[in-house]
């Protein structure tokens, strides 16, 4: 490997490498958010479904006090408030409320939630008769649970909320968010502030909000974008040794393949250069007397040291790297030095040559072509194009419009491999070919199976009603020979004429008025022309 070689492999693997951790990065950043997303909308779910249990348990309280709707202060139990209460950490305090007055769990008064009570906005809950309240005073805030459980009766539980939003946030977000628990009127019963002084922007805030589907309840939590955008976010070493290893795999693997492919495009664009591709032709005949009618152009590439590269291996290659429109034009140069002179003096002959539908839809086809072969000494009326089924005809009026001008310029058109690729009989009515070339695929089976027979007939009759030449591709056996002149067909070329050949190998074979007598049939294992 050259110097270059080695410092262009060095930039590729970088780059690949660089592309690696850009994306596993992303792929990471994007999963630690969606995670951590997750993990606060759980948490809402989870402090509301919290703040639902506390509120069922006081409810439950309620119904151990009061044992039927005649409860009153006077007939109620000294201690049943009371340990109604014990044990527990949320629920504070119990009033009964009757017509002949009020009492309290525990006897020491408090005015100010007395007040809080006596102004509360109730909120009605699913349940009929109970409802939820707001408390509030300088210095405590909580919520009230009230059970009307008689016309004038009714019982008010005191719950502490304070608790509920209690070191429930993850320490790297407490400095940067706030968490309210409201009412359905917009009340707070519960908040939490972070201690720092921390002022919130609106525009800032990533939202978090959670209703209850009992209780008319709403959990919201505000965090500061900037700081969960930095949660969970860090790389362990770890992580980053195995990124490391398999960036640089990742790297290595992705640049050796980017050398290859610019390995072997070098390789084609020097052997276009040099002319190591070359135009060999395979000759179409007439079936019946055997007489030469005109030649395939079709692509070789021959290494200096002999060895040939087949078509496949380079064609698809020239297609998709866009060096396909090069290639034809190299190869009709070629064979307008080495046979133009013979087309011009042989009116009968014919030279096709394949293109892509991308190249005749292309703008400038027609006139390029045009130019290119009178400049290569290659006579218009000599010349058939195939566009061939690799691809679809995407626009199949402008092909139309196309087969026509190369018509009005002398050349003919043919629908190469028809019925085995994208196109099928639509482009037999659309484009207003003068040829249809019958694939090898068909003819293999005209002598075997009467389906392939009848498929070749009808491709066969359907071209003649449209005025089309019937050309039958990879003709291997006499058999088959004899089966296609009674199907009507009169040109083919395949092994059974002549293997592609050279073009000294044509002018032989033009110059001596060349028929071929009639053979045995060759071995099966013989390769598609």
């Amino acid at each position: 490997m050259t110097v270059q070689r080695r410092l262009r492999f060095a930039a590729f693997m970088l780059c690949f490498t660089g592309l690696f951790f850009g994306a596993l990065y992303y792929v990471h950043s994007a999963f630690i958010t969606s995670w951590n997303e997750t993990q606060l909308r759980q948490l809402a779910i989870d402090t509301v479904t919290r703040t639902e249990l506390a509120i069922d348990s006081a409810t439950m309280k309620m119904s151990d006090v009061i044992v039927n709707r005649s409860t009153s202060c006077a007939t109620l139990a000294p201690m049943a408030m009371t340990r109604a209460l014990y044990g527990t950490s949320i629920m504070k305090n119990m009033r009964l409320e009757t017509k002949d007055g009020a009492c309290w769990s525990y006897d020491e008064k408090n005015e100010a939630l007395e007040q809080a009570i006596a102004n509360a906005k109730h909120n009605e809950t699913n349940s009929p008769g109970y409802s939820l309240f707001s408390l509030g005073f300088p210095g405590w805030r909580g919520l009230g649970v009230r059970w009307q459980y008689g016309q004038d009766e009714n019982l008010v539980e005191v719950l502490a909320t304070g608790g509920l939003l209690f070191a429930i946030l993850p320490d790297h977000l407490r400095d940067s968010a706030l968490m309210q628990l409201t009412l359905s009127d917009g009340s707070s019963f519960a908040s939490y502030h972070p201690e720092r002084k921390w002022v919130a922007e609106d525009n800032n805030l990533v939202n978090f909000e959670e209703n209850s589907t009992r209780y008319p309840i709403k959990f919201s939590l505000q965090v500061d974008a900037a700081t969960l955008a930095t949660w969970n976010h860090a790389l362990s070493p770890q992580l980053i040794a195995i990124a490391a290893a398999l960036g640089l795999g990742f790297g290595f693997l992705a640049a050796r393949g980017m050398m290859r492919n610019t390995s072997i495009l070098d390789e084609l664009d020097s052997a276009l250069t040099s002319g190591q591709i070359q135009p060999y032709f395979q000759p179409i005949f007439d079936l019946e007397d055997r007489k030469l009618l005109g030649f395939e152009m079709l692509a070789r590439w021959i290494k200096p040291d002999g060895t040939m590269i087949p078509p496949l291996a380079f064609i698809p290659l020239a297609e998709s790297s866009g060096r396909i429109e090069r290639l034809t034009i190299e190869l009709l140069r070629q064979a307008g030095a080495q046979l133009g002179s013979l087309l011009q003096v042989q009116t009968q002959l014919k030279l096709t040559f394949n293109v892509t539908p991308d190249q005749y839809l292309a703008d400038d086809f027609v006139d390029s072509l045009i130019s290119n072969t009178t400049r290569f000494n290659l006579p218009h009326r000599a010349l058939v194009v195939e566009v061939t089924e690799r691809q679809a005809i995407a626009d199949k009026s402008r092909a139309a419009m196309v087969t026509g001008k190369l018509n009005d310029a002398g050349l003919r058109v043919a629908i190469d491999d028809a019925g085995t690729g994208h196109n099928g009989l639509s482009a037999i009515h659309a484009l207003g070919a003068n040829y249809l070339k019958i694939d090898k695929f068909f003819i293999d089976g005209v002598t075997l199976d009467r389906k392939s027979s009848e498929l070749v007939e009808m491709l066969a009759g359907l071209a003649t009603k449209f005025g089309m030449i019937v050309v039958a591709e990879g003709i291997e056996t006499e058999e088959q020979i004899t089966a296609l002149l009674q199907l009507g067909i009169r040109e083919g070329q395949g092994f059974v004429y002549s293997r592609p050949v050279p073009a000294a190998a044509i002018l032989a074979m033009a110059t001596n008025g060349s028929t071929t007598p009639k053979r045995k049939s060759p071995s099966r294992f013989l390769l598609s022309a």
